[in-house]
C-alpha cells in the first residue's frame, strides 16, 4: 500500500511539472453520450467449498466451478471470504467402489445475498481413487471483485498460478462441473425476471397420538402456532416438498413404595419425516407432572412443549430446506 501511494504522488508531481496536462476526453460521455457512464453490475458468484468431501477435492472441485464460470465471464472465486452476489453451495453423496473409482452426486443449490435460494441442480460423475485423495491446487485463487474475469485469466496464465492442463485432478473435476456450470450460467446471465424462486418448505403436523385429555390436539394447535410465528409454511396435504412433524406421547403414574403416585412422568417423542416416511431427525422431553393434571385439559404444558420442540428443531428443518433447495420461509420481499 505504501508503495502505491507514493507512485501515485510521484505521478502527481510529474504531471505538475510538465504543465497543463490535454485532456482529449473532456466532456465525453456526457450529454449525448450517456451509455459510457453505464457501469453493469458485476455478476458475481462466491462459490462454497463442499465439506463433505476430502480436503484436497473439495477445493479441485471449487476451483473447477470457478474456472467454469469465469470462462463464461462471471467473476466467481472460492478461497476469498467476501460475500457474492451469488453463493452457490454443493451437497455432496459419494462412494468408492472396488476398482477405486468414486462415484459422485452433487446438488448444486444457488443462493441470492440475502440466503434466499433460487434453484438448485443435481448432476453426477466419476473420478478417480487419485483425483479423490489429490492434495489441493497450487497457488492463490485470484478473487478480486474489481478484475474482469477475462482479464483475470490472462494474469493467471502469466504467473503459472491457474491449474495446469495436465492435472489429472484439476481435468476430472473440469468434466464433473461442465454441465452445472452451464446452467449457473444461463439462470443468472439470462433474463432476471424469468428467475424463479426456490418453493417454500412445509410442514404438515401428522400422528399426534398418545396424549390423555385433550394432549393430541392441544400439542399440535401450539406447534402449528409456533411454526407459523417463525414464518414456517404449515400445510397438512402431504407433497414433494413436505416435512412431517409427529408427536408421540406418553403419561405414566410415578409410582411409590407406599401410597398413591403423586407424579406423572411426561415423555414426548417429536419426529420428522419425509414425504415417503422416512425419518429425518427426532427430539425427546421428558418431565414430571403432578398426578392427573394432565388427565382432561394440557393448558400451558401444551404450549411450553411445542415452544421447546419447534425452537429446537427449527434449524433441524433449515438443514433439511438448504439440502433440498427449498426455503424454510417463503419470500416475503
Amino acid at each position: 500500500m505504501a508503495l502505491r501511494f507514493l507512485t501515485v504522488v510521484m505521478l502527481a508531481g510529474f504531471l505538475a511539472a510538465c504543465g497543463e496536462v490535454p485532456r482529449p476526453f473532456e466532456g465525453a460521455g456526457r450529454a449525448g453520450s450517456p451509455e459510457l457512464l453505464d457501469v453493469p453490475d458485476a455478476q458475481t458468484v462466491k462459490v462454497d467449498i463442499a465439506t463433505d468431501l476430502p480436503g484436497g477435492a473439495a477445493r479441485h472441485l471449487a476451483r473447477a466451478m470457478v474456472r467454469a464460470l469465469r470462462a463464461g465471464d462471471i467473476a466467481a472465486y472460492s478461497d476469498d471470504p467476501s460475500p457474492g452476489k451469488y453463493v452457490l453451495h454443493p451437497n455432496v453423496i459419494a462412494r468408492l467402489d472396488q476398482t477405486g473409482q468414486a462415484h459422485v452426486d452433487v446438488t448444486w443449490l444457488l443462493y441470492n445475498s440475502q440466503g434466499l435460494a433460487i434453484d438448485s441442480m443435481s448432476n453426477s460423475g466419476q473420478i478417480t481413487a487419485q483425483s479423490w485423495f489429490a492434495g489441493g491446487p497450487t497457488g492463490p485463487e485470484d478473487g478480486t471483485m474489481n478484475v474482469p474475469p477475462d482479464i483475470a485469466r490472462k494474469i493467471a496464465k502469466l504467473s503459472g498460478e491457474e491449474s495446469k492442463p495436465d492435472d489429472p485432478a484439476a481435468r476430472e473435476f473440469d468434466a464433473l462441473v461442465k454441465a452445472p456450470a452451464a446452467w449457473v450460467l444461463a439462470k443468472i446471465s439470462g433474463d432476471r425476471p424469468s428467475m424463479v424462486m426456490a418453493k417454500p418448505l412445509k410442514v404438515a403436523l401428522i400422528e399426534f397420538a398418545g396424549a390423555p385429555g385433550d394432549g393430541n390436539e392441544a400439542l399440535k394447535r401450539s406447534a402449528r402456532a409456533f411454526l407459523q410465528a417463525k414464518g414456517i409454511t404449515v400445510d397438512d396435504d402431504i407433497g414433494p416438498q413436505t416435512i412431517v412433524l409427529s408427536a408421540s406421547v406418553n403419561v405414566t403414574p410415578v409410582k411409590k413404595a407406599k401410597g398413591t403416585p403423586e407424579l406423572d412422568r411426561v415423555s414426548i417423542d417429536w419426529g420428522l419425516l419425509d414425504d415417503s416416511g422416512h425419518e429425518l431427525g427426532q427430539m425427546s422431553q421428558n418431565n414430571a407432572v403432578p398426578h392427573g393434571k394432565l388427565d382432561q385439559k394440557w393448558g400451558s404444558v401444551a404450549s411450553l412443549a411445542a415452544q421447546a420442540a419447534v425452537d429446537a428443531l427449527e434449524g433441524a428443518l433449515g438443514q433439511i430446506a438448504r439440502d433440498r433447495g427449498l426455503l424454510l420461509r417463503p419470500d416475503r420481499q
